[in-house]
């Protein structure tokens, strides 16, 4: 194989950078006569070619129209794809082409973390760890945030005056924590949350701090199904009040919760 079809690997590491969907299209299978050999692979975005080459002609048309067929339901999926040349693709070759085609989304669940104090930046920075995009909202500015946050961070910060508007944004499949250094704004943005499906729901605090919160939900008309969606204490440790372990124990939970497929 020629040193340049290994390229494909820098061409998908752009895209993903880049955050741009993408289909590898790879020859697995060749019967009879055919225009490129197994192992050559192209790289297919919706809106170009952005590599290599399986042959050209109606044979390359068909795989790119099926990628961007994958690409436009908008999950990461794989597909095999077999070709009669002469019956399918026009073509004069007169063999068979299998081809496999993986989609990816490059799409990363998010993580909201409203609270960016010790053990919400301690979250941030396992973003890259989960796999996640992780969003720390607080309603306090930056120079009032204790600690400082990092020059550099694998997780974004929004700083806002109305929390709850930022929680009505974030899709339904988003992870959700509340810690925020105001009680009774934790109160309110978990009666926020619960209005939606989100697959965690998280509050800082211990048991007794949650049974206050319980009771005051109950009184709001909530009821224990919905309550019982709310996991508080998070992170699972019983031993340690420490910021990290506290971030490590809610990360170890999210990543049950998080979409399986991660593009």
């Amino acid at each position: 194989m020629a040193a340049d079809q290994h390229d494909w690997i820098g061409a998908l590491a752009a895209l993903r950078e880049a955050g741009t969907p993408c289909a590898l299209v790879t020859v697995t299978g060749v019967v009879g006569s055919a225009p490129r050999d197994i192992g050559t692979r192209m790289v297919v975005t919706a809106e170009r070619l952005a590599f290599g080459t399986i042959g050209g002609g109606r044979l390359e048309h068909l795989a790119m129209e099926r990628a961007r067929e994958l690409l436009a339901a908008g999950r990461s999926v794989s597909e095999t794809l077999r070709l009669p040349l002469a019956e399918r693709a026009g073509q004069c070759c007169g063999g068979e082409v299998t081809l496999l085609l993986e989609a990816w989304t490059w799409t990363r669940p998010v993580v909201a973390v409203f609270g960016a104090g010790h053990v919400g930046q301690a979250l941030g920075g396992l973003a890259p760890w989960m796999g996640a995009e992780v969003r720390l909202v607080d309603t306090r500015d930056e120079a009032s945030l204790e600690p400082r946050l990092p020059a550099q961070r694998p997780f974004t910060v929004v700083f806002t005056g109305a929390p709850e508007a930022e929680l009505d944004e974030l899709p339904d499949g988003a992870c959700v924590l509340i810690m925020t250094h105001d009680h009774a704004l934790d109160l309110e943005l978990v009666a926020a949350a619960l209005r939606r499906p989100f697959p965690y729901l998280g509050l800082i605090g211990s048991e007794r701090k949650w049974q206050r919160f319980r009771g005051r939900l109950l009184q709001r008309g909530l009821d224990e199904a919905q309550l019982a969606r709310v996991r508080c204490p998070i992170g699972g440790s019983r031993t340690s009040k420490e910021p990290g372990v506290i971030a490590l124990g809610a990360a170890a939970e999210l990543l049950e919760a998080l979409p399986a497929a991660r593009g």
